[in-house]
């Protein structure tokens, strides 16, 4: 007797978790790589270039996995991809060298960053388009979620399994996962892909030069690329940077308050993320996008008038809501105006921007923090709002057509 395929929520929730536990793999290792730079004898200024290898590998892979979609089959082109990465992350524990482990850093680096492209460009193409907004809340809620979890399972396993228990520890959620769809199969997502191919095939051969077509325009992909690059730009800058520094300084907050904000800006996140998912659901777009770019900007010029602990834990709650509403808007759109086969392209090109963000964000507003960090924060709440009008413009020009 064959066994009855899970419902449309669990293959949600499926895919996600591939997503996920991808990003565990790197979450994990956070409390355990300056340890491992303490067996080689080398300081924590080593973790600058491994940290940078592991960026360097992702900003490669984007753009040729989402491309790669178009020809190979996205279940088991994932499931090669993750496996792939559980094996390099466990044997990245046992380098003997510092070249070795750059080196493996940068391969997992391009795993990872393959496999979370192909991820969301499944979950984008695949999610039905009347539950496409909850669908995208759902993958920040376990994207969230499961950066909180690798950092404790990194945390726990480094303690007492040590640095190589550690690693293998942090591969061991990838293949529980793969070891899930296998028995339970989200085949919903995965054919999405297969059934879009024939009428994408009709549609392009009407055109006069399908190669150099997409469906929903290079004007909408350029904003969403622009709105991921202010996203990443605006979370590794301040929520991972510049707020800290602040919340120490003017803020007058310890490290322990500090944590008690972000992990509630975390909870309240996930409370918040499941009604504007059914917001979107229900027709709402560019609403939802200038709210929070408006939200998220208004806070950040608000940080340096607020000189108590309570104000400024209040304003990094509100700063991590503000933020992670805005990741739900651009998957929705993007699952609208493209073809399923475009959308492996789409989201790699859009994820690029992302990681360029997060990586010119840190280097920008520090530079302007130096000598007034009204400045980084100014710089940042602008980004975030030329970006967000940037994407409305485009989709009520769309709109209106």
């Amino acid at each position: 007797m064959r066994a009855r395929l899970p419902g449309e929520r669990e293959q949600t929730i499926l895919v996600c978790a591939l997503i996920g536990a991808a990003q565990m793999t790197w979450g994990s290792i956070v409390p355990v790589l300056p340890l491992f730079m303490e067996q080689f004898g080398l300081g924590v200024v080593m973790l600058g270039p491994v940290i940078a290898a592991f960026a360097v590998g992702r900003v490669v892979a984007n753009i040729p996995a989402g491309l790669a979609l178009r020809w190979w089959r996205p279940r088991w082109y994932l499931h090669s991809v993750l496996i792939a990465l559980a094996l390099v992350t466990a044997v990245t524990g046992f380098a003997a060298a510092p070249g070795f482990l750059i080196a493996a850093r940068v391969l997992a680096g391009v795993l990872g960053g393959a496999a979370v492209t192909i991820g969301f460009a499944v979950l984008v193409a695949g999610a039905p388009a009347e539950r496409r907004g909850r669908a995208m809340a759902t993958a920040t809620v376990v994207q969230m979620g499961a950066a909180a979890v690798g950092s404790l399972v990194g945390g726990i396993a480094v303690t007492y399994v040590g640095v190589q228990g550690a690693f293998i520890a942090s591969a061991v959620p990838l293949l529980l996962v793969i070891g899930w769809d296998v028995l339970r199969p989200a085949a919903f997502y995965w054919d999405a892909h297969t059934r879009s191919v024939s009428a994408l095939d009709v549609e392009h051969q009407r055109g006069p030069a399908p190669r150099a077509r997409l469906s929903g325009g290079w004007g909408l992909l350029a904003a969403l690329a622009g709105v991921s690059f202010a996203a990443f730009f605006a979370r590794f800058a301040g929520e991972q940077g510049l707020i800290p520094v602040m919340a120490y300084g003017e803020g007058g907050m310890t490290p322990i308050g500090l944590g008690i904000a972000l992990a509630a800006g975390t909870v309240a996140s996930l409370l918040v993320l499941g009604p504007v998912g059914r917001w979107v659901d229900r027709g709402a777009r560019t609403s939802v996008v200038l709210v929070s770019a408006v939200a998220a900007s208004a806070v950040l010029i608000a940080l340096p008038l607020l000189g108590e602990p309570f104000g400024f834990a209040v304003a990094v709650v509100l700063y991590s809501v503000a933020t992670s509403v805005t990741n739900i808007v651009p998957g929705v759109v993007t699952g609208e105006q493209y073809t399923s086969r475009e959308v492996g392209t789409v989201v790699g090109i859009t994820r690029t921007a992302g990681d360029a963000g997060a990586a010119i964000g840190p280097l920008v507003v520090f530079a302007l923090a130096a000598t007034s960090a009204i400045a980084g924060l100014v710089v940042m709440a602008a980004v975030l709002l030329v970006a967000s009008a940037m994407l409305c413009a485009v989709m009520i020009h769309k709109s209106a057509r």
